[in-house]
């Protein structure tokens, strides 16, 4: 086949008429009516090589090559024929003519073939460059199927076309219909920005299925970030024209991942508190769970999809650091009961950095806690610490009134009602309630900070001396009313004995909170052991009056009936605590020993006969040791009254030329006696007056200034608070 041939068969692109390049905007075809091979030719492109930008069109080119397809018109023109009749000597003739013009004209035809082929190439490039977009159906439809980088690239496309037929509107209809088209552009846009933020935000919730869509909207991103930056740097004073320029899809990328995290915590269901009593704790730990599964989707699906410039884990930290704060800002502000704030106070200061939830090992190394920064501004901690203090306000004092409470109906049920004996003492639970309640407040708050324990130690102690001043009126009421007061109130000395031992306790932490309650907590001891001693010696009095008698010579009825009496009585001290068991036996032991002196001293009988003065000192020395021996065997302490009772009995037996020396031996133990002590003893042995009495009480009078020095007590006072009856006669020196 000859060279005129292959030119001739050769479809070379051009060949059809393009628009004219001056042909006004508005003849331009619309979006929708694009042409069908165009717009099969525009759906071959690949979505990932494609440009987000076209470029755009210069009149330059294409005036040259509509110079060169001209020039290829007209040569095919000269070149092309149609077949007639013709005898065979004029095709000969014709043949050897064109073979000879063939030959003759052959680097012509070389020229104009290249030619040719430059002129296809030309045309291909502007056929490229002039491919029209899909149009909005298509492209809407390309959106939907989330093809994200094909719409973004006919979108652009479609912008230029529009910029272009903007720029070549000649009159107000042109205009109006170029309006509606960019009306269309910003739909698309607006469709796809959802799209695609819809895609990152489901990426949490949705991650395998979501990647390679995700993968797409952030290259529509990054390309479209380019697209801005360029557009930027091309702009003059005139201003490079653009419908939707700069997009900072960047910025709404940012804007719809702090959106899906804020959204993500916000959708946590909150527990009514009618429903559930934990709803605070339920609540954190949904809120956690929340958070390690979210930040463990964005380690191990989630940044895959990223760039690595992108450091997508950390900015979803970073977001959910924020959002949580803010979360639980707005919780505190509610109305919240002691033990929900602290549940609120824990979470925040252990919790949230510990392995359940930024330490947690499925979230490391990528988590450093060092750069977090506290989850909440210290203002905040300590409003929440101050409502915490607050709430137990309320809930400590309602708690104790409730187990003072308890405690009563136990004693109203039964008049006969005793309580529960616990390893061999009497036992009451508000104490050992009370201790424990306490002890757990304080627990608690130690684990959020120093100074809240210091806080909640302070008020409970306060709240605690407020309890026992009710306690204690309330014994008093009690007390009238039952028919056996005494295992009530050796319970209630018990339970203080309790309270004061966990006092103990505490004490090293902050002494300076414990003076005034451990006062209270004494004193109220000692006003029961009072209300004991005074009620045994109440019972007690009528037998020690009938003492010191001319019939207590000859029995010993009355003293044995108060040995009967105090033993019965003190049986119950058995299940009292010590030490304050030891102090009150040690008391009564005291008051008993006093109140027999005491009928010595009262003057109400005399024994002059030596015999019965000898048979009284012997009973006085029997009774006294009884009295020492019963209060030894109940555990008493007062060993200091022991020898009282062998100086009184040589004092009233012994002959009265050993009175001077029995008076020393009785001084030196009690120096607290007196001369009124001393008179009532003579009187006693018989000696009311005269010279006897007279030269005894001038030597007691000197015995204290003949020691070298003064005998300073070891023990308390015995013979101070004793009274003497009637002295008619006292001595004159």
């Amino acid at each position: 086949m000859s060279n005129t041939e292959l030119v001739l068969n050769d479809k070379l692109p051009g060949a059809t008429d393009s628009p004219v390049q001056g042909q006004a905007a508005c003849d331009t075809p619309g979006i929708q009516d694009g042409p069908k091979n165009v717009r099969e030719s525009n759906k071959k492109t690949s979505p990932e090589t494609s440009s987000p930008e076209v470029k755009m069109r210069d009149s330059s080119p294409k005036e040259e090559i509509g110079i060169l397809r001209n020039i290829y018109r007209l040569s095919k023109r000269k070149l092309s024929f149609s077949p007639s009749k013709r005898s065979d000597k004029d095709m000969q003739t014709s043949a050897m003519s064109n073979e000879s013009t063939a030959n003759n004209s052959h680097m012509g035809i070389r020229e104009e073939e290249v030619m040719c082929i430059a002129v296809k190439d030309q045309d291909d490039k502007a056929t490229e460059n002039t491919i029209a977009p899909l149009s909005v159906m298509e492209i809407n439809q390309l959106i939907t199927n989330k093809l994200f980088l094909e719409a973004n690239e006919n979108i652009n496309k479609l912008e230029k076309e529009l910029l272009n037929e903007r720029k070549l509107a000649k009159d107000d209809e042109c205009h109006q219909k170029n309006m509606v088209k960019v009306r269309d552009l910003h739909l698309l846009h607006d469709a796809l920005a959802q799209q695609i933020t819809s895609t990152i935000a489901n990426s949490l919730t949705t991650p395998e299925e979501n990647s390679s869509h995700l993968r797409s909207a952030i290259n529509v991103i990054e390309m479209e970030e380019v697209a801005d930056k360029e557009w930027q740097e091309t702009m003059n004073p005139s201003g490079a024209e653009s419908f939707r320029r700069p997009r900072k899809w960047k910025e709404l990328w940012a804007e719809t991942v702090a959106k899906s995290v804020k959204e993500r915590v916000a959708s946590l269901p909150f527990i009514a508190k009618e429903q559930k009593a934990l709803w605070m704790a339920l609540h954190l730990l949904d809120l956690q769970q929340t958070i390690v599964e979210d930040l463990k989707t964005v380690k191990n699906f989630t940044q895959t999809s990223y760039p690595e410039s992108y450091n997508i884990f950390n900015v979803y930290l970073k977001y959910y650091h924020q959002t949580v704060s803010s979360h639980l800002e707005c919780i505190q502000q509610k109305q919240l009961e002691s033990n929900e704030l602290y549940a609120l106070l824990n979470w925040i200061i252990h919790t949230y950095k510990s392995g359940d939830v930024m330490s947690h090992p499925d979230l490391l190394p990528e988590v450093n806690i060092e750069e977090l920064g506290p989850l909440l501004d210290q203002g905040i901690i300590k409003n929440i610490m101050e409502k915490y203090i607050e709430g137990l306000k309320l809930k400590v004092p309602t708690w104790m009134r409730n187990a003072l409470k308890e405690d009563k109906s136990k004693w109203s049920e039964s008049a006969a009602y005793e309580p529960e004996i616990m390893m061999g003492f009497y036992h009451s639970p508000v104490a050992s309630d009370i201790c424990e309640m306490i002890a757990s407040h304080l627990k608690e708050s130690g684990k959020i900070s120093k100074d809240l324990k210091k806080s909640v130690l302070y008020y409970c102690l306060e709240e605690l001396t407020n309890f026992i001043h009710c306690y204690q009126q309330d014994l008093k009421v009690r007390k009238q009313s039952a028919s056996n007061p005494l295992p009530l109130l050796v319970v209630s000395i018990n339970s203080y004995t309790d309270l004061e031992e966990f006092m103990k306790t505490l004490k090293q932490d902050n002494a300076t909170h414990f003076e005034k309650v451990e006062k209270t907590i004494k004193n109220s001891v000692q006003e029961l052991n009072k209300i004991l001693l005074d009620d045994l010696l109440f019972q007690a009095l009528p037998c020690f009056k009938k003492l010191m008698t001319s019939k207590w010579l000859t029995s010993s009825e009355e003293f044995n009936q108060l040995i009967r009496k105090t033993e019965m009585y003190c049986k119950d001290f058995k299940k009292m605590k010590q030490p304050n068991c030891q102090v009150l036996i040690s008391d009564l032991h005291y008051q008993f020993v006093r109140e027999y002196i005491m009928q010595i001293m009262k003057m109400s009988i005399s024994w002059k006969l030596p015999a019965r003065r000898v048979t009284a000192a012997n009973k006085i020395k029997d009774e006294l040791g009884g009295i020492n021996k019963m209060y030894q065997e109940f555990g008493t302490t007062a060993s200091w009254l022991f020898p009282v009772t062998q100086h009184l009995f040589e004092f009233i037996n012994a002959n009265d030329t050993d009175l001077e020396s029995n008076l020393v031996a009785l001084y030196k133990d009690y120096p607290d006696i007196g001369e009124e002590h001393i008179s009532a003893l003579l009187y006693f042995r018989g000696i009311s007056r005269g010279s006897k009495k007279s030269k005894l009480m001038k030597y007691f009078s000197q015995l204290e200034e003949t020691m070298k020095e003064p005998i300073k007590p070891t023990h308390p006072f015995l013979f101070a608070d004793i009274k003497t009856g009637p002295v008619t006669c006292l001595p004159s020196f």
